[in-house]
């Protein structure tokens, strides 16, 4: 420190004549958080600045937009829907369901920060409950090291002794708890890597109810993990899932497919790994045979509006 001193009194001796001065400042931290208020879809939400999501609706409003139009033409299907939304974050998602339909919802996410804006965001709504909680393919106890706190957190298992035990719930459990589980018809899952480990673990549920399923399907985070996704793919088309569709990971419809026609489907999915392909990821959205209907009007409905 005071050979700081020396230096600025020596820079004032030199300044001073031509008007300028150093002078000591209040101690600022090297990174301020802020909160960027947001408008996604009909509502504004918080987000804090370091959250990605803070720029990304501003830059693209339509943004996951599918899932709006998705809830719609369910709705119009099952009066009574209902949707869960995994890997919550702050609330995003939960903004375009509500914007394009004003059904229940069933929030979960196991950040402590993103939680934390999710349940303050969600006062906005009726009909929303937040649960903070970690799913997984079962119910127990995980070692893990986080990545990306507190704006895309992501879990990553590690056996080291410097791991942090993580409780995860399966699907299945958690929904034991719930009522009017049958409601249900839509589940949105974004959980870095984690989705297809959920939706095994949510077996029971969808083979009794055939929800329309979308979740992200990001190579980078699933490889990291050991998770190849066939195994999901594979399960939901013996219980009767039949059509799939691709978004791109800018929320741009790409392409729809038979889920019977594996080479296509295959392919894609091959195309979109990560840091490699010009795709970075896809969002992937099933229907099960019982929807075969909705799937061609939401077929329609994205083809027509990336012609627009």
């Amino acid at each position: 420190m005071p050979l700081l001193h020396q230096t600025r009194n020596f820079l004032n001796k030199l300044l001073s004549p031509v008007g300028f001065t150093f002078v000591r400042a209040e101690k600022q931290p090297w990174f301020r958080p802020g909160i960027a208020t947001t408008t996604v879809g009909r509502y504004s939400i918080q987000i804090p600045a370091i959250n990605p999501l803070s720029t990304l609706y501003v830059k693209n409003p339509g943004y996951t937009g599918h899932l709006g139009r998705l809830a719609a033409l369910l709705k119009a299907k099952y009066p009574g829907l209902a949707a869960i939304d995994i890997g919550a974050n702050v609330g995003d998602t939960a903004c375009i369901i509500k914007s394009a339909a004003d059904i229940p919802l069933l929030c979960i996410e196991g950040d402590d920060f993103s939680f934390g804006f999710l349940e303050k965001n969600m006062k906005q709504f009726r009909d929303v409950a937040v649960h903070k909680l970690f799913l997984g393919e079962r119910s127990g106890v995980i070692s893990a090291a986080f990545e990306k706190t507190g704006w895309n957190t992501t879990i990553k298992p590690d056996k080291a002794a410097s791991a942090t035990k993580i409780d995860v719930v399966s699907l299945d459990d958690f929904l034991a708890t719930q009522s009017n589980v049958a409601d249900y018809k839509l589940v949105k899952i974004d959980t870095e890597g984690f989705d297809c480990p959920i939706i095994r673990g949510g077996a029971k549920f969808i083979q009794q109810s055939h929800p329309v399923i979308a979740f992200e399907y990001n190579r980078d985070n699933m490889d990291a993990i050991g998770e190849n996704g066939a195994d999901t793919l594979a399960m939901l088309s013996r219980l009767g899932y039949s059509q799939i569709f691709f978004h791109d990971c800018n929320g741009r419809f790409f392409s729809s497919a038979s889920m019977s026609d594996h080479q296509t489907v295959q392919d894609l999915l091959d195309y979109a790994d990560g840091k490699l392909g010009t795709i970075y990821y896809f969002d992937i959205t099933v229907f099960h045979e019982d929807d075969r209907a909705i799937a061609v009007e939401f077929a329609k409905m994205e083809r027509a509006l990336r012609a627009a």
